[in-house]
This record gives C-alpha cells, sequence and structure tokens, in this order.
C-alpha cells in the first residue's frame, strides 16, 4: 500500500488538523506494517496558485511559450499529479478557514484537476479518470457545522468530496475534529471524538 499524506495547515505545532492526519497514518500503518508514506507539506511549502500561463496551456487549444518559469510550474503539476494516481490511500488534513479550505490546499487541488489527465468531459458529463482510491479527509473545525444551521456555512468538507469525486475519487472518508474553538467542546473531546469516528469506520471494513 502507498500512502500519499498531505497536511495544509500554516501552523505546525498547534494544528488539530496535523495531529488528527497523523493519527490516521498511524491507524492505517498499523493495519498495514508495509506501507510506505509520500508526505506533502502544503502549510509549510505552498504550491504556486495556477498562473494563467499554465491555465491557457491545460485548457484552451492555443499555443503557449514555454518560459522557464512556466515550465518550472507545469513540471510540479505533473509531479502533484503523479504523487496522487501513484497513490492507494490518500489522506488530506484540511482546516476550515472562514467556511471553505486553505488557499494552500485550494491552490494543490487547482493543480491536480487537469482537464484530460484527472477528469474528462462526456456526452453523459463529467467522467472522473482517477479510481481506486481512499481518500481520508481530516477535517478540523473551531465551531459545529454537522448540525442542519451548521451546514448552510459549511464548503470546507462538501467541496472536498465534490472536487474529489469530479476526478473520480468517490471512496471518501470524512473524520472531523470540530468545535475544537468552544469551551462546552475544545481540542482534546473534539480530537478523542474523531479518533473514535475514525476507529468505527476502519472496523467496519
Amino acid at each position: 500500500m502507498k500512502i500519499l499524506h498531505i497536511d495544509s495547515s500554516p501552523y505546525v505545532g498547534t494544528s488539530v488538523s496535523r495531529e488528527l492526519s497523523a493519527f490516521i497514518v498511524a491507524e492505517l500503518l498499523e493495519l498495514n506494517p508495509n506501507a510506505t508514506v509520500h508526505y506533502r507539506d502544503l502549510g509549510v511549502t505552498p504550491p504556486p496558485h495556477l498562473s494563467a500561463e499554465a491555465m491557457t496551456m491545460f485548457h484552451d487549444t492555443q499555443e503557449t511559450a514555454i518560459t522557464p518559469e512556466l515550465q518550472q510550474e507545469i513540471d510540479g503539476i505533473y509531479q502533484s499529479i503523479e504523487e496522487v494516481m501513484a497513490s492507494d490511500v490518500i489522506v488530506i488534513g484540511a482546516p476550515m478557514y472562514n467556511h471553505s479550505i486553505s488557499s494552500n490546499l485550494k491552490a494543490w487541488i487547482d493543480q491536480i484537476s487537469q482537464k484530460g489527465i484527472t477528469f474528462t468531459y462526456t456526452s453523459a458529463g463529467v467522467k472522473g479518470l482517477i479510481s481506486d482510491k481512499k481518500v481520508y479527509i481530516a477535517s478540523s473545525r473551531g465551531g459545529v457545522y454537522s448540525s442542519a444551521a451548521g451546514q448552510l456555512h459549511d464548503f470546507q468538507e462538501t467541496y472536498l468530496v465534490s472536487i474529489l469525486a469530479l476526478m473520480g475519487m468517490n471512496d471518501v472518508e470524512v473524520i472531523t475534529a470540530e468545535g475544537v474553538g468552544m469551551a462546552s467542546i475544545g481540542r482534546e473531546l473534539a480530537l478523542a471524538k474523531a479518533r473514535q469516528s475514525l476507529r468505527g469506520a476502519m472496523s467496519g471494513k
């Protein structure tokens, strides 16, 4: 088994999503001792946002002059896609920022979401080209968004599940630590509930 471990929080020592994603990977390694892990830290080393030149090259039919800067960007995009393609399991640490995901994680998603490579358009609609991947999302939220009222403001987990499905990754398990900023719940209780949720999901498979 090949595990791709992604973290996206800029906080290194205090991040809940980092702690939760590390726990998920540790549980996977306990179940699969021979698994290998490839780690990408988007929080510490964020990928560049897509340039107009890169978007033109990938999505338009007109030719684009390949400068050294553009070639470096293209190489990074293909590297990110290859890492996803080569993995069996993907673990994504994804904190909620302002009802959505971090810009670092969004930049990575924009890199790997490429027409003709990870998804395509057919007469029946969009078809994802990445299959046979298990994805775990280590989600952290300061508030509680699992309630009916909270779900109206959730553009984090819903977006991630949607964009992964567009690329063909439909086997997604969302492990959530929410309410970490609330006095009634807090970090430790939120993480304990998330760990319990993960173990329940893994034991049921």
